[in-house]
């Protein structure tokens, strides 16, 4: 559709979110919740959990089979302690039993397909209802009232990718710009920014590697954005302190996140920064202890029925009080570089806050096999053409002997297919290194 037409039909596809049952149904609970106590909150979460169960062994052949073994009547389920009978799920047992997985019941409004992006090695595929997708969505939009979002306020986001020229598209069902993280670069900013001009956006939103550098950009060419943020939403990338720091500091406005996955399993709002709660009306969340005070995620989802995912234990860890928890990243989540012998250098060992390194903007490791990686360096418009063997020297110093680095200049860093930042980029399996 053109884009024009886009622009004027922007309110029929704004209605067809926030005028969708689902999503006022659940946004109209969101803010009814706020009155309620404890104890009638945990009444709903336990009537939706025991629901979700009942309606898995009656409808998906999986699970029917699963409780049927180990003795499991979802309908004499009267304790959230009693859950911890049935065995976890997990992404090899997914893809292992995908067909059975599926739910025989009709699904209102149909499902769809999904994969997750595999960062922990194993790509996931899913399946989703429809109906899921906007009450998310109320979720998320309850969340972003605490900087003041309302409905109708414009987004400019920097999420997902698109191939080809063009360097944003427009989304009139979030009313957003979406610029494209991958085209972001030095050549092309002049252009993003009078787009942005043009627009007049309230709100920032997207992966925190992009808007970082997007304001590392502005900062560098000296541009003044005319717009005041009302606010900064960060999604689906691990929150590094500094850059968000430097973001709300560069732009003057406070920033906000929750954490999710793809598979609509759960979602914590986060409640002070680095500080969440997992919400209990869109799953029921288990913490798995491992050591000290380290927990791995758990999660039976409310929101999805065409293929249920009940005690899914997912690769993410958290540490908690008891009432909030601060979610760590996922398990093995050691970033750094495998030596020639086995040797593991961690992201630490780098020291890129050097001087040496002053007019480096942004980097990227990347290793395809043992004891050798390629440093991928984007530099600032007062980088000089002689400090490239003074920054190859002082890596190689760093790499004690056992890695040897090839250091490029890039004018943009490889990112995943939908556009998210990883510092370190590797083909070697931890667990077998």
């Amino acid at each position: 559709m053109p884009e024009f037409i886009k622009y004027i039909a922007t309110p029929v596809f704004r209605n067809k979110l926030i005028k969708n049952k689902e999503f006022q149904k659940y946004y109209a609970l969101l803010e009814n919740r706020d009155f309620l106590s404890t104890e009638i909150i945990k009444e709903y979460q336990f009537n939706e959990l025991k629901n979700i169960l009942i309606y898995s062994y009656q409808n998906v052949p999986y699970y029917r089979e699963l409780f049927n073994k180990i003795s499991f009547n979802p309908h004499n389920f009267s304790d959230f302690e009693q859950i911890k009978t049935i065995p976890f799920l997990t992404r090899e047992i997914i893809n292992n039993n995908f067909d059975r997985l599926i739910s025989t019941g009709k699904i209102k409004n149909g499902y769809y397909t999904a994969i997750t992006g595999g960062s922990t090695g194993l790509p996931l595929k899913l399946l989703l209802d429809y109906d899921s997708i906007f009450k998310e969505n109320a979720f998320i939009y309850y969340f972003r009232k605490k900087l003041g979002y309302k409905f109708g306020d414009k987004l400019a986001t920097f999420r997902t990718n698109e191939y080809g020229s063009r360097l944003w598209k427009y989304n009139p069902m979030y009313n957003e710009i979406i610029f494209f993280p991958r085209k972001l670069s030095k050549v092309t900013i002049l252009k993003i920014v009078q787009k942005f001009e043009n627009y007049n956006p309230l709100y920032l939103n997207g992966y925190l590697s992009a808007i970082w550098y997007f304001a590392k950009l502005l900062e560098e060419y000296k541009i003044n954005l005319s717009i005041k943020f009302n606010g900064i939403f960060l999604i689906s990338e691990n929150l590094d302190d500094s850059r968000r720091t430097f973001i709300e500091q560069f732009f003057n406005t406070k920033t906000l996140t929750f954490y999710g996955h793809s598979e609509r399993c759960v979602i914590a709002e986060e409640i002070t920064p680095n500080i969440y709660k997992f919400d209990p009306y869109y799953g029921y969340t288990e913490k798995i202890q491992l050591e000290d005070n380290q927990f791995s995620i758990v999660g039976t989802g409310f929101l999805n029925h065409v293929m249920p995912f009940i005690r899914y234990r997912t690769d993410d860890i958290c540490s908690s009080n008891g009432q909030f928890d601060t979610i760590t990243g996922k398990r093995n989540r050691t970033l750094g570089l495998y030596g020639k012998n086995d040797e593991f250098l961690p992201s630490t060992a780098w020291g890129l806050e050097d001087p040496v390194f002053k007019n480096i903007t942004t980097y990227q490791f990347i290793q395809g096999g043992k004891g050798k990686a390629e440093l991928l360096i984007i530099v600032n418009k007062d980088y000089k053409i002689s400090e490239l063997e003074v920054i190859k020297k002082k890596i190689n110093q760093q790499c004690k002997g056992i890695i040897e680095i090839e250091v490029k200049i890039v004018e943009n860093l490889n990112l995943s297919p939908r556009g998210k930042y990883q510092m370190y980029i590797s083909n070697i399996s931890h667990g077998n290194a």
